[in-house]
């Protein structure tokens, strides 16, 4: 025998409740994206719809339903295909750095792997040169000799940069990738890739120092630095999350545990590839222009002021899932 109607709302006005108040928080706060697990509680609303019909339940309470349903259904539906670029900017304006701060232990292991290595053969390089040779070969020496020997005797011209663009995208973003899909053995792929790219990039640091060209070195990398650099950090930390995540499940079971982190990771991901293609355009377009060191290195500071600002501070007080 079915339950009764008193029984009924008894069970489920508490539910009926809570579903109202979140319907009103995203109707009068135009929140873009729904609260987590909307959609079950949605489709529980529905039931409870179907239930209160087939039973003859009073007209009072199959329209208290029908009118949280057709909420829902706004929200659910009509909301989320007629806004996505709302959502987009949603994610980039806060999300996107609210899921990095988040996973913040990941992004202090992955900054130590890659910063600490960096300083260090940048300034032990910087006193014993012969260093170079040893971690990058002769050829890779050599090959940074000449790009910044005489730098600006040749000009480049609009079809230069726009190869160089697609030559900086498909390299970054490949290593960054790489550098994130490693981190899937327990982590440690992704870590020896910081500490790799970290060795690397402080030894040619170093010797281009070294070899006095840092008057046209640092005026050149500080612009797309702050984007690249960064981005490469925030792949190494998705990568740690994801090797993190069959060591320490939690509650959940190891496969669980992977699926979840993997999902978690998707904005991350195409967020730190956006920064590359940001630091691509910045470094094909503006990094080798011919202008004076100083305004280079104002708008170098501003832009590392930016993006470190933007991930300490954007976000704050939001919800990103």
């Amino acid at each position: 025998m079915g339950m009764s109607q008193e029984a009924f709302i008894k069970r489920y006005v508490g539910r009926w409740r809570d579903f109202e108040e979140i319907l009103d928080r995203l109707e009068t706060k135009n929140v873009d994206r729904p609260v987590d697990h909307f959609p079950e509680h949605y489709r529980q609303i529905c039931r409870h719809l179907a239930v209160a019909r087939s039973r003859g339940y009073s007209p009072a309470v199959r329209q208290r339903l029908e009118k949280m349903v057709e909420r829902g259904h706004t929200i659910l539906y009509g909301r989320s295909r007629a806004r996505p670029t709302r959502r987009l900017w949603a994610y980039a304006t806060g999300g996107f750095a609210a899921d990095v701060r988040r996973n913040w232990l990941f992004l202090l292991v992955a900054t130590i792997a890659f910063v600490l290595p960096f300083l260090v053969m940048m300034i032990w390089t910087a006193l014993v040169p012969e260093v170079a040779v040893e971690v990058m070969g002769q050829g890779q020496v050599a090959e940074f000799e000449s790009m910044y020997d005489g730098e600006g005797d040749y000009q480049r011209d609009a079809v230069d940069d726009a190869m160089m663009f697609a030559f900086y995208i498909y390299n970054n973003v490949g290593i960054a990738l790489r550098t994130f899909g490693s981190g899937i053995f327990f982590g440690i792929g992704s870590l020896f890739i910081m500490l790799f790219n970290g060795v690397f990039i402080g030894t040619a640091s170093g010797y281009v120092i070294a070899a006095g060209h840092g008057e046209q070195f640092w005026p050149f990398v500080i612009g797309h630095g702050s984007f690249e650099l960064t981005a490469i950090v925030l792949a190494g930390m998705a990568g740690l999350k994801i090797g993190a995540a069959p060591i320490w499940p939690g509650r959940r079971g190891r496969v669980d545990a992977l699926r979840q982190a993997a999902k978690d990771s998707v904005g991350i991901i195409i967020g730190f590839v956006v920064m590359l293609v940001i630091a691509a355009f910045i470094e094909a377009f503006w990094s080798p222009r011919d202008i004076e060191p100083m305004v280079r290195y104002i708008v170098g500071a501003g832009l590392w002021i930016m993006v470190l600002g933007y991930f300490a501070f954007a976000g704050r007080g939001r919800e990103s899932r």
